[in-house]
């Protein structure tokens, strides 16, 4: 279903949007509800339900998450991604403490850089605990492009959701970072920081990310409802 929102914005009756789906309609009640907290939809009251035209707009949100590539992609730039470093090493105390882990006990470091047409865009280190994936010698680049599939093969487990703290660095601040960024032949530059607890179908923590993102070739968007009284 397609729809010209310079012409038109509203939607069809809930009735007709689960005859057209073949759903229930408390099925696309829940999907509006959704859609609605997002902002991408608006109810007026006794005029119907209507898209968000500046939603449509919107490439790369914070919310919902979606793959580095995809970011990219949308971004209107080429993706591609180099493994830099895989590692077993003691959990540091802010990883311990991201993946209710002791410090020092064994994880499992992924270190992989995205590019945006061969240009830098982003440097990603994500933790996970060595009791969860014992085995990752077989860790293909693909699989390291998203390690949310690798984990679901290996372990059956599904990342559901995150708890991301919103951060900015210098890259030459952090010495594995600076080191990337020098052998990329960049310059240090501030990078956005997004530090992400991800937690899974349990909601167990199970996969730590540090997202180093260049916000002069990924821009982020994001509607964002007002909660405020008027008196």
């Amino acid at each position: 279903s397609h729809m010209d929102l310079s012409v038109e914005t509203k939607l069809p009756r809930e009735e007709e949007l689960a005859l057209m789906f073949g759903v229930s309609r408390i099925t696309i009640r829940s999907v509006l509800d959704d859609l609605a907290g997002e902002g991408v939809i608006t109810r007026k009251h006794g005029k119907g339900t209507f898209v968000n035209p500046v939603s449509a707009g919107i490439r790369v949100s914070f919310n919902p998450v979606m793959h580095f590539s995809d970011m990219i992609r949308n971004s209107g730039y080429e993706p591609s991604v180099r493994i830099i470093d895989c590692r077993t090493e003691p959990a540091s105390k802010d990883a311990a403490a991201a993946l209710n882990l002791k410090e020092g006990q064994e994880v499992i470091v992924c270190v992989k850089a995205f590019f945006a047409d061969e240009k830098l865009c982003s440097i990603v280190q994500d933790y996970v605990s060595a009791d969860l994936l014992q085995d990752y010698q077989d860790m293909t680049t693909e699989d390291m492009d998203s390690l949310f599939y690798y984990i679901y093969h290996k372990t059956g487990h599904t990342i559901q959701w995150d708890k991301t703290e919103i951060d900015v660095i210098y890259s030459k601040d952090i010495p594995e970072i600076h080191s990337i960024v020098k052998a990329c032949g960049q310059d240090d530059k501030s990078y956005l920081l997004l530090r992400g607890i991800n937690y899974d179908e349990r909601d167990k923590e199970t996969l730590y990310a540090l997202e180093y993102i260049d916000t002069s070739l990924i821009k982020f968007n994001q509607i964002r409802k007002k909660i405020i009284t008027y008196q």
